[in-house]
């Protein structure tokens, strides 16, 4: 194992917990964006083990790398949560340069969604220290009990799926015109909906008196 690749595991930990806690907050732009880097760091560690190394952004070309070495994991990986995680880093200088930008952004949906992506990837790795198997960075976290990545997490049966359908959820759309006039909408819907996909257009605009929401 190199240092390179437990510091990439150490990065994506950091960003991850940093994600968890924006998208649980209510921080949607900003956690979608650290969401990104934190599924990103991971695969370059994965990809760094067969001695791959990319300086690229969570996008198709380093997915298709993934699935070049490990084709399993990247069946697994959605297109569609891939492109949205991309969309999301992204959204960091949209208003700035990107005209005609547009993201809808589903609070719970997002997390349970990286949830599921963090472990499955961080389940893959077999790291070794001095011929002895010792813990991925999340691993330990999971061990040590963190409340940052334990809380709200699904996939850990800290809660149920049943529970999170009853939970007020978050939703924000994103409209940059292409003046780069910028329109937003943030709003609670009473439970947990998941509609369609997570790449979606939204219909609000300046050029509408009413929009027709995404509500999940």
């Amino acid at each position: 194992m190199s240092q390179q690749i437990l510091n990439y595991l150490s990065l994506a930990l950091d960003d991850y917990i940093a994600a968890r806690l924006l998208l649980r907050e209510g921080l949607l732009a900003q956690g979608v964006a650290v969401a990104s880097t934190a599924v990103e760091k991971q695969l370059k560690a994965l990809l760094a083990i067969h001695g791959i190394y990319s300086k690229k952004h969570l996008d198709k070309g380093l997915l298709a790398k993934i699935r070049s070495v490990e084709p399993e994991l990247g069946n697994y990986l959605s297109d569609d949560f891939i492109k949205f995680l991309g969309k999301g880093f992204s959204l960091r200088y949209a208003s700035i340069d990107s005209g005609g930008f547009q993201i809808v952004i589903n609070q719970y949906r997002t997390l349970i969604q990286l949830d599921a992506v963090i472990l499955t990837i961080d389940g893959g790795f077999r790291l070794q220290l001095s011929g002895a198997k010792i813990r991925t960075p999340l691993e330990q976290a999971i061990a040590d009990k963190n409340p940052m990545v334990l809380e709200d997490n699904v996939h850990l049966e800290t809660i149920s799926m049943e529970d999170l359908y009853q939970t007020p959820n978050m939703l924000q759309e994103i409209k940059i015109e292409n003046n780069l006039k910028t329109v937003t909408a943030k709003y609670k819907t009473e439970g947990l909906n998941i509609i369609g996909d997570f790449c979606k257009k939204t219909d609000i605009s300046f050029g509408k008196r009413e929009w027709k929401l995404a509500l999940g």
